[in-house]
């Protein structure tokens, strides 16, 4: 959750929302226990959730009820009305609206944030100061009474239209200067050029990085060209026909070689982009060019893996997976934004998978030894190279299975629980329940259910099996439940 990195109030009231969106009725001990904190601070947040609820819905309908000692959340069932009750939470935080400001260009002094946010001079320092250190890449700093972002304008642009989608994924407009139909407009012109149709997310995310360059363009920030890329890009084929396919539908003020040539290198971080070979052709050529060298660089990373794999088989099923253009683009994120260690997801879908499988993340550590255990690209390959079971340690999962079924069809069975959880454990089927860590049966039987963790199955498994299955394996770690 990133509200977590500016605003811990926010980030607790949010958790707290999460916590009891189950409908269950909660003691404010268990809470308390739940979110780390003492009961005096959920009660706080209680009291302020129900005003801050009461003022969103411009009602007294209260948030909680009470039960004896417990409380229950009465919007469990409106999912709607709870993330718009989240998201108004989120814009209504000291920390975002002081980031809002600062980003619509509408609080250039530690004087003018003071004076639209009521806030003292301290306060505000002391606000900034906190975002800075959490938004480490921006490198916000305030000089001589000014508020700054010293990092490279590539890179803020990049950063904020990354942080405000994790923050809303698509459920706000957070660049209000800028007339939402013209960003639209624009999106539909970059899909129509690399001939593909993003899904509503996709092209809400694309808008993002739309609105994050042009309003920074508009207040006047030029991009700088420390990798000097710009001159072959004006060479470029490929970007000679995006700069005049996409220029008409461009306001005037971002129609410049260097402003769509920063945006057109921020695309190709992304693989959908790669879809038509012709397309993709042309930018692989662009981008074995120097300054980029990105392809160079893939094939490096390509023997020093080939050789550390050290089995044909094993290589031909990573060239199978299909993810080059997957890690092209991610060695071109990282060329151009080394100090920018999440995307679009975080470090969630990977942080598991160091946790799970060190042997792993040691073996991919090795690969890319000079790009650095936190970047973008380690993730990038570590969540490709873990589709290889012949790298990673899967723990053993013993399953006794007791079923009424012919055994031809009990055969079938297993074939599809060993196809079902072959990513993530090593399937063996045992003849006693005294080996098994669990039990997947027809019918129960009350010695069994006693011993065992135990899954009530029908002939064929149907996702609700597989999702209960799943639940079922929830912590375990090839020992024991």
């Amino acid at each position: 959750m990133e509200i977590q990195s500016y605003d811990k109030n926010i980030y607790y009231s949010l958790c707290l929302l999460e916590l009891m969106a189950d409908g269950k009725a909660y003691k404010q001990t268990d809470l308390a226990d739940l979110l780390a904190v003492d009961v005096r601070s959920v009660q706080r947040l209680f009291e302020e959730l129900s005003k801050s609820y009461n003022r969103f819905t411009e009602t007294k309908l209260p948030l909680f009820k009470k039960i004896g000692p417990r409380y229950q959340l009465m919007i469990v069932d409106q999912a709607l009305e709870q993330e718009q009750f989240a998201i108004d939470l989120i814009r209504r935080s000291l920390a975002f609206r002081l980031l809002e400001l600062v980003i619509a260009g509408q609080g250039k002094t530690v004087k003018d944030l003071s004076k639209k946010l009521y806030r003292s001079e301290s306060t505000i320092r002391r606000k900034l100061k906190e975002l800075a250190e959490k938004l480490e890449p921006l490198q916000l700093a305030v000089e001589r009474g000014r508020v700054v972002f010293k990092a490279p304008e590539s890179v803020v642009r990049m950063y904020l239209s990354v942080y405000y989608w994790r923050l809303f994924r698509g459920k706000i407009w957070p660049f209000a200067p800028l007339h939402y139909q013209m960003i639209q407009k624009i999106s539909r012109g970059i899909q129509d050029f690399f001939q593909v149709a993003l899904n509503p997310l996709k092209a809400q995310r694309l808008e993002y990085l739309i609105g994050a360059h042009l309003l920074r363009e508009a207040q006047h920030y030029a991009v700088e060209d420390p990798l000097a890329s710009q001159a072959v890009l004006a060479a470029d084929p490929l970007f000679k026909e995006f700069h005049t396919q996409l220029r008409p539908v461009m306001p005037a003020y971002f129609q410049t070689l260097g402003a769509m040539g920063n945006l057109f290198l921020n695309l190709l971080t992304r693989e959908e982009y790669y879809h038509v070979p012709a397309i993709t052709n042309k930018i692989h050529q662009l981008l074995a060019q120097e300054p980029f060298l990105v392809m160079q660089e893939v094939e490096t990373i390509n023997q020093r893996l080939k050789k550390k794999i050290a089995d044909p088989t094993v290589w031909k099923k990573f060239i199978d997976l299909q993810a080059e253009d997957y890690l092209i683009s991610g060695h071109l994120y990282h060329r151009l934004f080394p100090m920018i260690h999440f995307n679009i997801n975080g470090k969630a879908f990977w942080t598991n998978i160091t946790q799970q499988q060190p042997q792993l993340v040691t073996f991919v550590s090795e690969v890319l030894a000079e790009h650095g255990s936190e970047s973008i690209l380690f993730g990038r390959y570590l969540s490709v190279l873990r589709r290889l079971t012949e790298l990673i340690k899967r723990p053993t999962l013993r399953i006794f299975l007791q079923t009424d079924l012919p055994e031809f069809e009990e055969t079938i069975l297993k074939e599809d629980l060993r196809r079902f959880l072959a990513n993530e454990y090593q399937v063996l089927f045992v003849e006693g329940k005294s080996e098994g860590d669990l039990c997947l049966t027809t019918s129960i039987l009350s010695e069994v259910a006693q011993d065992l963790p135990t899954l009530l199955i029908t002939q064929e498994l149907r996702m609700s099996d597989y999702l209960a299955l799943l639940q079922l394996l929830q912590g375990f770690g090839g020992k024991s439940f």
